[in-house]
């Protein structure tokens, strides 16, 4: 993986913890995982945090959007739970696209 992109996951997680969200990992998927980057590519990250729990999908969005404000890399972010992360299954992007093509980073 490239050391820049590894350096804004990296700043991306600091500031989320910084937020009180303690990460069980970062997958990356993707562009950046299946080698067709372009210029205009986004940072496509998961976030499995059980910190989650009790946020509903608008919540979430808004706290990780909140919280890449800084970082001038495009990023599209998806949090789920520990429970939720291991309960896709084959059949749903997170399944098909995350699970099987997708590095977890942290």
């Amino acid at each position: 993986m490239d050391k820049e992109i590894h350096s804004v996951i990296t700043e991306y997680r600091r500031k989320l913890e910084t937020s009180g969200i303690k990460v069980k990992k970062i997958i990356l998927y993707g562009s950046y995982t299946t080698g067709k980057v372009r210029e205009d590519s986004d940072i496509d990250l998961v976030v499995v945090s059980n910190d989650f729990k009790d946020m509903d999908l608008w919540e979430r969005l808004c706290l990780l959007g909140r919280t890449r404000i800084g970082i001038t890399r495009p990023m599209e972010i998806l949090g789920f739970t520990e429970e939720e992360f291991e309960a896709e299954q084959s059949g749903t992007f997170v399944g098909d696209e995350v699970k099987t093509k997708g590095v977890e980073v942290i």
